[in-house]
Order: structure tokens, then sequence, then C-alpha cells
């Protein structure tokens, strides 16, 4: 069975002893007094219920050294509220000693597995958790926790062991990072690197970059004219050019409108006939036959009315 006095208190040193539930009051006082021997006149040791521990106002960095379920039987199971808790109470690498029942096995219950209880005192804060140990109780300590928490399966109680980091926790530090060579060039010397100036640009020593070399073949190629030609004029709708059009759709537009003004196109069909086949107002009138289908382009002077 494992006891307060084996751990390491040394003289001077402020002690949280923390217990919970009901336990006897002769243990608790045994463990006070082996307690206070270590410390000394110049230490303290602090009694206190976990369970109201959140409830205190203790400052922080207030003990060096926390144990927690010590005092049997002890069936708590710590929370990361309370162990965080602690952790705000003790100084920098302050050390914390808990001892806390667990399940055998990794399946999920009332209690924590071996890795989960690890993982609690990791997310609280501490650091250095040790391995969990296995602490020997008595029958009818196994059979108090037992019936206090309802388990049905097989259980263990162990201790572990962890200390705060060595910084006080919100506690903020400036990093230093330091990229390539060690040794900084002095500021004047960081600017030259980006000032150029106009004896520069004559000097020969100088060395500048060729435009043309930042150009490949393809950057080279002239364009297809076609390729230029504003898209307002591409797709399944009416080709309409765009206003103050600079690539060329604008004059073929009109010039296709001229020339669809010189085509005359026949109402009856039978124009092409010959003129014994045309109606008055024909304006294929006096114009030989000609086949069918083919397009028949007038004069302008055929186009215009007589006066």
């Amino acid at each position: 069975m494992h006891s307060v006095d084996t751990l390491g208190v040394s003289a001077g040193q402020r002690v949280l002893l923390l217990w919970s539930g009901n336990q006897a009051v002769e243990k608790l006082q045994q463990n006070v007094e082996l307690l206070t021997r270590k410390v000394g006149e110049t230490g303290k040791v602090q009694v206190e219920n976990i369970e109201r521990l959140t409830l205190s106002s203790y400052a922080d960095s207030s003990f060096d050294v926390a144990i927690s379920g010590f005092i049997q039987p002890c069936s708590y199971l710590h929370t990361t509220d309370a162990l965080g808790e602690i952790c705000r109470i003790l100084k920098p690498s302050g050390h914390l000693a808990v001892i806390e029942p667990v399940n055998e096995s990794s399946e999920s219950g009332a209690i924590k597995g071996k890795d989960k209880l690890i993982s609690t005192v990791k997310l609280s804060g501490f650091v250095d958790i040790s391995q969990p140990e296995k602490i020997q109780l008595s029958a009818e300590e196994i059979s108090s926790i037992q019936n206090s928490l309802s388990l049905t399966k097989e259980f263990q109680v162990v201790m572990v062991t962890s200390k705060k980091p060595n910084y006080e926790v919100g506690s903020t530090s400036q990093l230093k990072l330091s990229f390539g060579k060690k040794k900084d060039k002095p500021q004047e010397d960081v600017a030259k690197v980006w000032t150029l100036s106009v004896w520069d640009m004559l000097d020969e020593d100088v060395e500048l970059v060729d435009d043309d070399a930042l150009l490949d073949a393809d950057d080279l190629k002239k364009p297809d004219p076609s390729s230029l030609r504003a898209t307002c004029g591409d797709g399944p709708k009416k080709k309409k050019a765009c206003k103050n059009c600079t690539c060329g759709l604008s004059d073929e537009l009109e010039a296709e409108a001229k020339t669809k003004k010189k085509t005359a196109t026949s109402a009856c069909g039978s124009c092409y006939l010959g003129d014994a086949f045309r109606c008055a107002s024909c304006p294929y009138l006096g114009m030989p036959a000609f086949k069918p289908g083919e397009k028949v382009v007038l004069s302008g002077t055929q186009l215009k009315a007589d006066a």
C-alpha cells in the first residue's frame, strides 16, 4: 500500500493534500502528520476536499506538491476541471500524484481506462506523466470502492505522477525566429540590395535582364486576324457589331445590308419564266428568263421607280 510518506516531499515545501468521500478521519490525520514531519517548520500542509477545490480562493502558484486519492478507500474520478484547478495553484515544475480506480480493459464503463487517465492528466496541463502503477489494497477497501461506484467488472487502483511545466499558466514569451544565416545584415546593406540608381544603369558591371529573353517562341507568333474579332458576333444569335467596332464586323454587316437591298425576291414564284408569266409590279419585268434558284441582282437604275 502506498503512503504519502513514499513521495519525494522535502523540507520547506507547501503541500496540498486532497481528500473526498466519507474517509476515516484517523487516516487523514495520519497522512497530515507524516507530511508535516517532512516539510518541517518552514513548510506547510494544506488539507482540502477536492470536490470543493474549484470553490476555493487559492492564488496561482501556491503549492509545490499536490496529492490526491491517497487516503483509501478513494472512489473519486478526477476530471479535467479538477486537475486543471490543481495545475493552476501549483508552482511551475510543481509535482502532482493521483490515485484512481481504472478499468482493466479498454471497454467503456463507469471508470476510465489507464490510457484515458493519462490523457485526462495531459489535457489538464501536466507533463512528464508516468505510467500507471498498480496499488495494492485490502479486500475491504476494494469492496468499498466497488460498492461506491457500482462496478460489476474487474478494476485496478493505480497511481500516476506528473508535474506542471516550468512556466506559469497564461504566461507569454517572445519567440525569436531566425532563417538562413545567423548573422544579420545591417539595415543599410539590406536597403542597398533593393536600390538601383541611374548611374547603376550606365555601369557595365551591372547585369540587366534582356526583355526578349523573357519571351518564348509562342509569344513571338503573330495572331490570326480572325481570332481577334469581337465575340459579340459569335453564336447562334444575329450578328451585331459593338459600338465603335474596330474588328471589321461593322463594315461587313453594312456591306451585307447593301447587297440585300439590291437582291429582289419573287412573290409568285413564276418570275423566272419570263415576262409572259410576270405581274405588272414584278421587279424582273423586261429581263430574260433565268433558271430557277439562280440569283439575279438588279442594277441600281432598275430598282428606282419611274418618274
